[in-house]
């Protein structure tokens, strides 16, 4: 069976498609199980029907998405896997609209916020957003330069979400940190000649920079910020994972 606009839906593979259609792909049973619960921006689920018939989770999630009335493509088995960008298909992918933040709103919400300068791997991006989602972070900023959060890998690596975290993308990351400022939202940089990170003593709504995995962070956004912290580790490890410190310090900060 063909699928209705198919080349379109391939399209979104790119990501200049991507920004013009204003959607993205996602794929595979635990994403789309995400999306049906979570994102109200979900356009269609496309199924394989040779996938449904071996896979009791993927006839759960069929039948779901009937009950849901969002609306349904099938395939054949090669026809999916054309358009999978998996390795190893499950028989599922859809198609998701680009959600629209109110920044205003999230800025308001006094945060514990996150603003990633640069970030370049996708694998890490998406790491970063499930576990500032699990340590109650309000939003993600990105500075230019940064991998773009509807990467597919990005998508995957969220673990879904990417339904749920405000992102923003920033034109200038030093004008967002002067309206923390003005808004006594302390900025807090990872670096590695900062105090230890439990030695930070602070009261007041907390902005998180990290920055790029290579280079650190732009040394006009570290002017701005208010303190640096590192996380000290023992000989002869020099540095974490930028995913791995993030959780470490997001977890650390919601607690202060």
């Amino acid at each position: 069976m063909a699928i209705k606009n198919a080349k379109k839906i391939l399209n979104l593979k790119r990501r200049k498609m991507r920004q013009a259609e204003q959607k993205y792909l996602i794929e595979g049973i635990r994403l789309c199980e995400e999306a049906l619960k979570s994102s109200d921006t979900l356009e269609q689920l496309i199924f394989c029907r040779e996938s449904i018939a071996r896979n009791a989770r993927l006839e759960n999630l069929y039948q779901a998405t009937l009950a849901q009335r969002v609306p349904i493509q099938q395939t054949d088995w090669r026809a999916f896997k054309h358009m999978s960008d998996t390795d190893t298909p499950q028989g599922v992918l859809g198609v998701v609209s680009m959600p629209t933040y109110d920044r205003k709103a999230v800025l308001n919400t006094n945060g514990p916020f996150l603003i990633l300068d640069r970030i370049s791997d996708p694998g890490n991006l998406g790491v970063i957003m499930r576990t500032a989602e699990a340590a109650g972070c309000k939003g993600i900023f990105l500075t230019r330069g940064s991998v773009e959060v509807y990467n597919p890998k990005v998508v995957r690596a969220t673990m879904g979400a990417i339904f749920r975290m405000p992102v923003f993308p920033l034109q200038d990351g030093c004008d967002l940190l002067h309206y923390l400022r003005q808004r006594g939202i302390q900025i807090i940089a990872a670096h590695t000649n900062g105090i230890p990170f439990h030695n930070l003593q602070t009261k007041t709504p907390v902005a998180l920079l990290l920055g790029n995995e290579a280079f650190g962070i732009d040394s006009a956004l570290l002017a701005l910020s208010d303190h640096t912290v590192t996380i000290p580790m023992a000989a002869p490890v020099e540095s974490l994972n930028i995913a791995v410190a993030s959780g470490i310090l997001l977890f650390s900060l919601s607690y202060k």
